[in-house]
């Protein structure tokens, strides 16, 4: 998929970044915001998702690159079975 415009919501702010989802990897460009951090939620179209890895592009603090993760939690129980 293309990289697609959108707004970006991160950090309590929301910035113009750019978007790209692929069948294994979500990426989302952003201008640099300070105090952005691994495991921190961003809204994108509508869609929520889960910081998993920042790159500040080139060290210069004016873009940061962000892997993300569908930011649904995903529940996991053992199960409840009684044994005998």
């Amino acid at each position: 998929m293309a990289w697609v415009n959108s707004e970006i919501a991160v950090s309590g702010e929301t910035v113009k970044g750019g978007i790209n989802a692929s069948s294994d990897v979500t990426r989302i460009e952003i201008p640099f915001i300070k105090g952005v951090s691994i495991g921190d939620s961003v809204t994108a179209n509508d869609s929520d998702y889960k910081i998993v890895s920042i790159t500040n592009v080139g060290d210069r603090d004016e873009t940061l690159l962000l892997e993300v993760t569908n930011g649904k939690s995903v529940s996991r129980r053992a199960s409840s079975k009684a044994g005998g």
